[in-house]
């Protein structure tokens, strides 16, 4: 069995998003960020697992060419203890048969495409003691990937 290095908690404030590289993409950012106090996360897990789902969101988003794209970013507390970010476009969806495989090692719907990202980011969502999921309504219906993380508050920080 692989043994994990354990996570490393860091100060970390989410508020500021990756706008500039997808307006250079013709895609509108919407950002829904709720009042979240810095965290102790593990800032590189995180940003593995946001950087892979903001990127799948803009490919999926380039292969919808009919009409104008749109990210939403969402950030909130559930309740003190557990954190909720979801990634969401109107790209072009996921079929239901690969709903429950999109995890999966090697799995890929993508000709350029691995099959490491999403199980990588599965991973790192684990080991950081939370999940990520999926979900989709179908082809050309987009996508919502949702990351819950327990919510770990700076001490003095309110």
């Amino acid at each position: 069995m692989a043994r994990t290095r354990p996570t490393a908690r860091r100060r970390v404030e989410l508020r500021n998003g990756p706008a500039g590289a997808l307006q250079r993409h013709q895609v509108r950012v919407l950002k829904e960020f709720s009042e979240v106090p810095p965290l102790l996360l593990d800032k590189h897990r995180l940003l593995l697992i946001l950087v892979n789902l903001i990127s799948n969101a803009k490919q999926a988003l380039s292969a919808q060419d009919n009409h104008a794209h749109a990210l939403t970013l969402s950030v909130r507390l559930l309740d003190e203890c557990n954190l909720r970010i979801c990634v969401q476009d109107d790209g072009e969806g996921i079929a239901a048969e690969n709903l429950t495989r999109i995890f999966a090692h090697g799995f890929t719907t993508r000709k350029d495409g691995h099959g490491f990202g999403l199980h990588s980011c599965a991973l790192a969502a684990m080991e950081m003691e939370g999940s990520l999921t999926a979900h989709s309504e179908g082809p050309g219906h987009g996508a919502v990937f949702v990351l819950k993380l327990p919510a770990h508050a700076v001490s003095g920080s309110s």
